[in-house]
């Protein structure tokens, strides 16, 4: 998290709930002037260190990211080289995310849609870049699905398996991520 570029919370308190690993997220933010972006239906402690706060509908999670998605292939910000060598099935998801154009998912969001296509862009191109998620993600009942639907904004970027880049899910305890 300290290597990375820009770093995105979505259900996600860490001023709060993990005040140490929180620690870590500021000295990125200082020492590499790091984009912080908090999407969040609150506007938290955490919110308030934010370079960008995005304020959504509670419960439209994979709607965000889809939206995200869709500006991040209209305007070829994927990064199709990591794609092509380490994803399969992501034209099936362009597939789905062409369904989410910026009124739909201001309409069910409530984003408007330049602000999401700067965070989809601030997160695309200014890399490495995480994406940061705790329970306010995964406790719904489509928590899983919030979680694939993160995951594949990760993979879509290149945003995997390189220094401050991934998914950084922050819990309580080790055991919770079935370590």
């Amino acid at each position: 998290i300290r290597n990375a570029k820009t770093i995105i919370f979505m259900g996600s308190n860490a001023a709060e709930a993990h005040p140490v690993s929180m620690q870590h997220v500021l000295t990125g933010k200082e020492v590499n002037r790091a984009n912080m972006i908090v999407l969040d239906p609150r506007f938290t402690r955490t919110a308030a260190h934010a370079t960008e706060y995005v304020r959504f509908r509670s419960g439209t999670d994979i709607a965000v990211i889809w939206g995200m998605l869709w500006h991040i292939f209209k305007n070829g910000w994927e990064d199709k080289a990591f794609i092509k060598a380490r994803v399969y099935g992501m034209d099936d998801v362009r597939k789905e995310v062409e369904k989410w154009d910026p009124k739909t998912v201001q309409d069910v969001t409530g984003i408007p849609g330049a602000q999401l296509e700067n965070v989809a862009k601030t997160f695309a191109t200014q890399k490495p870049a995480t994406f940061i998620w705790c329970m306010g993600a995964t406790q719904h009942t489509v928590g899983t699905a919030n979680v694939r639907a993160s995951c594949i904004l990760l993979l879509a970027t290149g945003n995997v398996g390189f220094p401050g880049t991934g998914a950084n899910i922050f819990r309580g305890h080790c055991n919770v991520q079935g370590a």
